[in-house]
């Protein structure tokens, strides 16, 4: 009976050794709810905007100013429909079975912080910007789970 239960002992050891050198301890979760909670790196929402400069200006330099606000607001309606989604509406008038009137409106509610314009550049009246929002995954874990 005493050597059986050695051979268990023994065996049960030998396990728990082999197995606890198998698990790597640098590998990322496998749940995904526990990927959720990791908050050790950073989130990163990058966007383009863009705008076109007016034909009828006062100077080019307004063009250029005109063209860069609407390049700049594109580029915040982009991280804003990202970030918090956007609402659609819609509605349909039906007449002797036929559309007589169809509106679709979208809206976006949303308040940006802290977006920083990376990249600009204006070529042929077009605007461009590279606009990038980043934030800790805790932030980002406290501001958008619900």
């Amino acid at each position: 009976m005493n050597r059986w239960f050695m051979t268990l002992l023994a065996s049960l050891g030998l396990l728990l050794i082999v197995s606890g050198c198998s698990t790597k301890k640098d590998e990322a979760p496998k749940d995904p709810k526990a990927a959720a909670y990791d908050f050790s790196n950073e989130k990163s929402f990058v966007v383009y905007g863009e705008g076109i400069a007016p034909v009828h200006t006062v100077s080019p330099a307004q063009a250029i100013v005109l063209a860069k606000r609407a390049a700049i607001t594109d580029g915040y309606r982009q991280l804003g429909e990202k970030l918090y989604g956007v609402k659609i509406n819609s509605s349909e008038t039906v007449k002797d079975a036929m559309i007589r009137d169809s509106r679709i409106t979208a809206q976006v509610n949303a308040l940006i912080k802290d977006a920083a314009i990376t990249d600009a550049t204006f070529k042929d009246g077009l605007y461009s910007i590279r606009m990038e929002i980043t934030m800790s995954a805790r932030r980002w874990h406290e501001l958008f789970s619900y």
